[in-house]
């Protein structure tokens, strides 16, 4: 007989559950990359932007270009700020998505010992059966095995029994001597 575990349904979903977390927790982790690089460019092109402001403060500069340039700035410094939002909103779906994949991994594992329990008693069933019939076939053998020699020993018995008896009863008895 095979081993069948009644959960083993179960287990199954609970693995593909897992995976599909793992998966999240992957694709959100991409994604907060992508937002940390994001947020880098718009430091960087921030930083740029403020340097070039400064070298051009240095020389003759008009009014006009100076407010562009100002408004620029406070543009990428919006961008930056949005961007630092979306950072951290990636990195609190990163969270989520980790402790949702911890939440499915127990999950797995816990029917997972429960299947290990159980393969574990059937197999102790199984070889608890194996030595009660390998018992059950070394009984019958001894038994047969001294049914045949009890037989053969008692015909030798009663055959050495009789021929005593048959010698005893054709011989008369001694007489005393006087």
């Amino acid at each position: 007989m095979s081993f069948r575990f009644r959960l083993q349904r179960v287990l199954e979903l609970r693995e593909k559950s897992e995976q599909a977390r793992a998966q999240t927790l992957h694709a959100a982790n991409e994604n907060a990359d992508e937002q940390r690089s994001h947020q880098d460019a718009m430091f960087a092109l921030r930083q740029l932007q403020r340097d070039s402001l400064e070298a051009v403060s240095h020389g003759v500069i008009t009014a006009g270009e100076m407010q562009h340039l100002a408004f620029i700035i406070d543009q990428l410094d919006d961008r930056l700020l949005r961007a630092a939002d979306d950072v951290v909103e990636a990195e609190r779906l990163v969270a989520e998505a980790q402790v949702a994949l911890q939440l499915a991994s127990r999950d797995r594992r816990v029917i997972d010992r429960l299947k290990e329990r159980h393969v574990e008693r059937w197999q102790d069933a199984e070889q608890q059966r194996d030595r009660s019939h390998m018992d059950e076939i070394a009984l019958a053998r001894f038994t047969r095995k001294h049914m045949s020699g009890d037989a053969a020993g008692s015909e030798h018995t009663t055959g050495n029994a009789e021929s005593a008896l048959s010698t005893r009863s054709t011989t008369p008895p001694a007489s005393p001597a006087l």
